[in-house]
C-alpha cells in the first residue's frame, strides 16, 4: 500500500510543478497572446468547473430559497391556526355577552378552569365564588343551555359538577310540555358516556328524534326553560311503565371557557324563554354585521369597524 502512495504524490509534485510553470511561462508571453491562451483554457479545461460551481451556486440558492419559504408558509399557517381560535372563541364570548342581555340581572360570570386528574372531565373549577353571590346548587348554564350545578363554593373560588358526572340529575320536559321526566348522565364507556338519559317519560308519551328537551322547573333548583339536550332515540329498557331515551347534550363540555352562574333569585324569577331571545338576537347581530360589512366593501367605507361594533352592540340590547 507504500507504493501507491508514493506514486500518488510524485504524481501531485509534478502536477503542481507542472501548474507553476504554466503560469511563468503565461505571465512572461505578451498581452495579447496571453488573453488568447487564458480564453482559450477557459473554453476548454476549466469550462467544466466553471458550470459545476454556477449548478454548486444554484443549489445553494434554490435550498435556501426553499427554507425561507417552508419558514414563511408555517409562520403563515400558525397564524390562521391563532386567528382561527380567536374567532372561536369572540364568537363564544359574543353569544354569552348575548344571553348575560338577555338575562339582564341575577347571574355571575365565570371562567371555567379544568383539571388534569382523574374524574376532572366530570367538574369544573369556576373563578368566582361566595363573594360574588354563588351559592351550593346553583345552576351553570352557557349561551347553549345547561352545563351543570355548583357543587361547593369558596370565597373566590367554586367547584361545580357538570352533566357527565354520575350524581348530576335534572327534572326536565319536552319544549312542548307533552312528556316529563328525569334526566342524568347515560354512563357506558367510550362515545356513550358523552350523551345524557331522559328516564321515567310515561309509557303513553313518544319523543321523536330531534324533539327539544329542557328543564321543567320541577324541585326549584333549576328554572323551567333551559336547553340540556335533543332526542336521539328511545332506550330500551326492562322497564314497562315508562320509556327511557337517549338525548344528546345541547353543551359541548370540549368548548367551555365562559359561563354564567344563576343566582337563587334569578331562579326564583325563571328564566322561560330567555335561551330563545338570545339565541335570536345573537343571530340578528349576526346578519346586521354581516350586511355592514358587504355595504363597507362595495362603498370602500374606511370606518367598517366602527360601525361592525355600533351595529353589534345595538343588536345585543334587549327590547324596553
Amino acid at each position: 500500500m507504500s507504493r501507491p502512495t508514493r506514486i500518488d504524490a510524485r504524481v501531485d509534485v509534478a502536477a503542481g510543478a507542472a501548474c507553476v510553470v504554466a503560469a511563468l511561462v503565461c505571465l512572461a508571453l505578451p498581452t495579447a497572446t496571453r488573453d488568447g491562451f487564458s480564453g482559450a483554457l477557459r473554453a476548454t479545461f476549466m469550462a467544466p468547473l466553471v458550470n459545476l460551481q454556477k449548478s454548486a451556486e444554484l443549489s445553494r440558492r434554490t435550498f435556501s430559497g426553499h427554507d425561507a419559504a417552508v419558514v414563511v408558509a408555517d409562520s403563515v399557517a400558525l397564524r390562521s391556526l391563532r386567528l382561527t381560535g380567536v374567532e372561536q372563541e369572540n364568537a363564544r364570548l359574543r353569544a354569552l355577552m348575548g344571553l348575560g342581555a338577555s338575562l339582564e340581572w341575577g347571574f355571575v360570570p365565570a371562567e371555567a378552569l379544568r383539571g388534569r386528574g382523574v374524574g376532572d372531565e366530570q367538574s369544573l373549577i369556576l373563578s368566582a365564588g361566595r363573594r360574588a353571590g354563588i351559592e351550593p346548587q346553583s345552576p351553570v348554564v352557557t349561551e347553549d343551555g345547561l352545563v351543570g350545578q355548583i357543587e361547593r363554593s369558596d370565597a373566590t373560588i367554586s367547584t361545580a359538577i357538570v352533566w357527565l358526572h354520575p350524581e348530576f340529575r335534572v327534572s326536565a320536559m319536552a319544549m312542548d310540555g307533552e312528556a316529563y321526566g328525569l334526566v342524568q348522565a347515560h354512563g357506558g364507556t367510550g362515545a356513550d358516556r358523552f350523551f345524557l338519559e331522559m328516564r321515567g317519560v310515561l309509557i303513553r308519551t313518544e319523543l321523536k328524534p330531534g324533539a327539544e328537551v329542557v328543564t321543567s322547573g320541577l324541585g326549584g333548583v333549576f328554572p323551567r326553560g333551559i336547553p340540556i339536550g335533543t332526542v336521539v332515540s328511545e332506550l330500551e329498557t326492562p322497564d314497562r311503565w315508562a320509556r327511557s331515551y337517549v338525548l344528546r347534550p345541547a353543551v359541548s363540555l370540549s368548548n367551555l371557557g365562559s359561563v354564567l352562574v344563576l343566582k337563587s333569585d334569578r331562579v326564583r324569577a325563571g328564566v322561560e324563554n330567555v335561551w330563545t331571545t338570545a339565541a335570536g338576537a345573537d343571530s340578528g347581530a349576526r346578519r346586521i354585521v354581516s350586511a355592514v360589512d358587504s355595504m363597507a366593501r362595495l362603498a370602500g367605507d374606511s370606518s367598517a369597524a366602527r360601525q361592525r361594533r355600533a351595529a353589534a352592540v345595538g343588536a345585543r340590547q334587549p327590547p324596553p
